[in-house]
């Protein structure tokens, strides 16, 4: 079961990119939190709140334990979704790249294939993009409706600066180190604002049957340790969840806008989209519970899809990041994904191959390469005006 949640951080928090504190002067830590650093703040608190297995959670899976000794693969149904800001009632969602912008066609030029068609805006001159956008200016958004009352990252959080200096990490003293100073960048939520995610964690014990929500438990943790220099924050639940805008799709041609990064082995391009441009993916839907021969037996029934095709993306520069393995004690390695905001056009032939492609490209299923369990990939679908691509 999906629950939702708010998080109320006590103080400032510090979220850092990839780059090492080492690279510059400044620790850059006012960012906003990613898909993973959330995930991971939760499944820590699951483990600190139950160091060792519990009775309910059934018997270890030895014969997975055997493939990686580092891990207890304890909550590994664990998935979440977010997080993003919330004030006032109102959810925030980032950006979208092409905001102010439509896709024409651009032949004789030096675009990656398969891509057909460039994005330009619709007004010249340069529009600085907000960072976020409400649920409602994201709506209007999806209906090719460019919203006027766009909000301010000001309203929402303050970055804090403060000076320090270098301590010696042996010694836990300046040292020789005093003259080393450093800046370091805390992100601070204005009064009000929280951060909102969904959350799920159905186990089925080994040995016992049944199903055991973890967030049903009346013992599940009610605060989390998020980002860096252990920021706590309180966990609270909502009666509603995330309520994420939808658009009906009405044309031939499909969009699908990011609202979390994703990974992908090709790079910019999603792996279930061919170097031709071609969906890879099965056209069926596979339903809750359903079982893994039933599914096959479906995808294989209903086939694939025949006309759907990428001819446009607006993609950003690679975000960076990377986290701190607790078993090795080490950084763990830097992975590059589509930052969120991103977008992709799709030409399907058909209303009715679009509105199949936006079924399984549904802001529950993640199309994140890795991740996906972490809320990587997910995005929202909307239909853009079939002249603008075929024209």
């Amino acid at each position: 079961m999906r629950h939702a949640f708010t998080l109320e951080p006590r103080d400032l928090l510090f979220l850092r990119d990839a780059r090492p504190m080492a690279a510059s002067d400044a620790g850059l830590g006012a960012n906003w939190p990613r898909p993973d650093q959330l995930w991971n703040a939760v499944i820590n608190a699951f483990h600190r709140q139950w160091p060792e297995r519990q009775e309910w959670e059934g018997a270890a899976h030895t014969a997975r334990a055997d493939e990686n000794d580092k891990s207890s693969f304890r909550f590994g149904a664990l998935k979440t979704v977010g997080p993003f800001p919330f004030k006032d009632g109102v959810l925030y969602l980032p950006c979208p790249l092409d905001f102010g912008m439509v896709p024409v066609p651009c032949a004789g030029t030096d675009l990656p294939s398969p891509l057909t068609h460039a994005f330009r805006a619709k007004k010249l001159g340069k529009e600085h993009l907000p960072v976020w956008l409400s649920a409602a200016a994201y709506a209007r958004y999806l209906a090719q409706s460019d919203p006027s009352d766009l909000s301010d990252p000001s309203d929402l959080y303050d970055v804090e600066r403060s000076i320090g200096i270098s301590i010696n990490p042996e010694t836990g003293t300046t040292g020789d180190d005093e003259h080393k100073l450093y800046q370091a960048e805390y992100l601070r939520l204005r009064p009000g604002a929280v951060l909102a995610f969904e959350a799920s964690c159905d186990i089925t014990p080994k040995g016992i049957g049944g199903m055991v929500d973890v967030f049903a438990r009346a013992d599940c943790p009610d605060t989390l340790v998020i980002g860096g220099q252990q920021g706590v924050a309180r966990l609270g639940t909502q009666d509603a969840g995330l309520r994420l805008p939808q658009a009906e799709i009405t044309t031939s041609c499909l969009r699908w806008t990011l609202i979390a990064p994703a990974v992908f082995n090709a790079g910019w391009r999603p792996d279930w989209v061919a170097a031709d441009g071609r969906v890879m993916l099965p056209k069926a839907v596979r339903a809750p519970g359903m079982s893994r021969a039933a599914w096959k037996a479906l995808s294989a029934q209903a086939g694939g899809f025949e006309t759907a095709k990428l001819v446009a993306a607006r993609v950003g520069k690679p975000l960076a990041f990377s986290g701190w393995d607790l078993q090795d004690g080490g950084p763990k390695p830097t992975q590059l994904a589509v930052p969120s905001g991103s977008c992709y056009v799709f030409e399907c032939g058909t209303v009715d191959e679009a509105r199949a492609l936006a079924a399984a490209l549904a802001p529950d299923r993640p199309r994140s390469t890795i991740f996906g369990e972490k809320g990587f990939g997910i995005g929202i679908c909307s239909s853009l005006p079939a002249r603008s691509v075929l024209s």
